[in-house]
């Protein structure tokens, strides 16, 4: 069985059976497991806490709203008195061992010299390089200080449960444990109640947060605060140069640029797919969908530094990386990742070695596509390599949608859509082949339809995600919750995904 965060989250929720339980105990026994499930428990203790936030937020905008206390959310409360008592046990002992590792801080690279301030935990280091000084940072927590990190992506924890997230590169001071100065790149911050105050400093603004989520984006000479919960005040101005009557507040939905010199904040459009808001792929509905509708494997493109992972884990694969900037990870449909290829990311696509088989002569591909450049010929998903393979999805050199099929004959079958993807936006993209017609459907709606004969069978032909077998045909931007049946699902089954993406997409923008 593997645990993972997904388990964990059952665990909390009493969402086990006895065997699971009793797999889990062992589990616990590995004191680095332990570390995972106390942190993976605090973080569900912050969903009570940020309950109390809009009191909060009531209170600094002036309003009156009802401050009755909030109920405890379900989901987070561990009911069963066995599951109970296994999940105290596990963070009691965790807690011992996070109090024997800070007792140790003066021993290992990274580790806080003897008064020194502690300023952050690393919660997750995805693939990335940090470096304080001229060395690389390996450490479990932050002293106060200066740090690049020059690749990968950075969970970090401050004061008072603060969350916060750094993209690669970025250079950045940890003053405190409430506050950080971000000289260049982006972070993202989840503040509840208890660590109110927090602030991100930056050439050309100072961000005081009053519980929310918001993200910080500094380059080329100007500040961007984008707020997606809450409210924020934004001191614009340098340090030394702070003017209180230019402050100014701005609430969820809201975003504004500040611009070294200019008089006053401009207000823009919030940035909802730019930044890397959590590193976790939550229990959402859409996955819910797909999984009933029983895939033979399901590709969510979480954020992880062991690669490509699937459900079920066998036909997980790697992700491809080369020259770029940032990570091979960006925000993806609904909170969490997806794969970044091209574009100014290292990414260059993935690969799957052993992918299921393909052998009833039926097949549908479910997934989302993010194009932020052109790409001619750009490949979403596929597994043709020279006369071998049954399957692709690409653009054709208009920009198209290209749905193609090889049948047992060796005959490949070709549909396009008829319009040309746009640009920075989701497109939730679907292809079934029946044995008798291929067909190709966008954002729920039917595009295209050719006859067509049955699939042609495969044992085990690699999949390549955003490129293909000669890396010729990259693609550039985002994929994302990529799932491959042995079935063609039906126009309604279509229809249905589609609508539960939405509402998926309305509760997590």
């Amino acid at each position: 069985m593997s645990i993972d965060d997904d388990f964990i989250d059952r665990v909390l929720a009493d969402d086990v059976s006895e065997e699971e339980a009793a797999e889990f105990q062992q589990w616990l026994k590995i004191p680095a497991n332990l570390q995972r499930f106390a942190l993976r428990g605090e973080l569900h203790s912050q969903l009570r806490r940020s309950l109390q936030r809009r009191h909060i937020q009531s209170s600094a905008l002036g309003t009156k709203e009802d401050v009755s206390a909030p109920p405890e959310p379900r989901s987070t409360v561990v009911r069963s008195r066995k599951m109970l008592l296994l999940s105290v046990a596990g963070l009691v002992t965790a807690a011992c061992i996070l109090i024997a590792l800070v007792g140790l801080r003066h021993e290992g690279n990274g580790a806080p010299n003897h008064g020194d301030t502690v300023a952050a935990t690393i919660v997750s280091n995805v693939s990335g390089l940090l470096i304080r000084g001229d060395r690389q940072w390996d450490g479990t927590y932050l002293s106060a200080g200066e740090y690049e990190l020059q690749k990968g992506l950075l969970h970090l924890q401050f004061g008072g449960g603060v969350m916060v997230y750094v993209e690669a590169p970025a250079r950045f001071d940890a003053v405190g444990d409430s506050r950080v100065v971000l000289h260049n790149g982006r972070l993202s911050a989840r503040v509840p109640p208890e660590g109110i105050g927090f602030t991100v400093e930056t050439p050309e603004a100072e961000v005081v947060d009053f519980g929310t989520e918001f993200s910080v984006d500094v380059e080329g000479g100007a500040s961007e605060v984008h707020v997606f919960d809450g409210l924020v005040r934004v001191n614009p101005g340098a340090s030394s140069q702070r003017d209180e009557s230019r402050s100014v507040d701005v609430q969820a939905s809201h975003a504004v640029r500040i611009t070294d010199g200019a008089a006053n904040p401009e207000n823009i459009s919030i940035a909802t797919d730019r930044f890397i808001r959590n590193f976790e792929e939550p229990r959402l509905n859409y996955a819910r969908a797909i999984k009933q509708l029983s895939p033979l494997a399901y590709y969510r493109m979480p954020i992880r530094d062991r690669g490509l992972v699937a459900q079920p884990p066998e036909y997980s694969g790697v992700v491809l990386t080369g020259q770029g900037k940032r990570p091979p990870h960006a925000c993806g449909v609904f909170v969490g990742g997806s794969l970044r290829v091209g574009v100014d990311s290292i990414g260059r696509g993935g690969r799957v070695d052993t992918p299921p088989a393909l052998s009833t002569g039926q097949f549908s591909l479910t997934v989302f596509v993010y194009l932020e450049d052109q790409a001619q010929h750009g490949v979403v998903a596929t597994n043709f390599d020279g006369e071998r393979g049954n399957f692709d999805l690409s653009l054709d050199e208009t920009g198209l949608l290209q749905a193609s099929i090889r049948n047992s004959n060796g005959d490949v079958f070709v549909v396009a859509g008829n319009a040309t993807l746009p640009l920075a936006a989701w497109r939730h993209v679907v292809v079934t082949a029946d044995g008798e017609n291929l067909q190709l459907y966008e954002d729920g709606k039917f595009v295209a339809s050719k006859p067509c004969k049955a699939l042609a069978t495969t044992d085990a032909e690699t999949v390549w995600f955003g490129t293909d077998a000669s890396a010729g045909r990259v693609w550039n931007g985002r994929i994302d919750e990529v799932a491959l049946f042995d079935r063609a699902l039906t126009e309604e089954e279509v229809a249905a995904l589609y609508r539960t993406a939405q509402e998926e997409i309305a509760r997590t923008l």
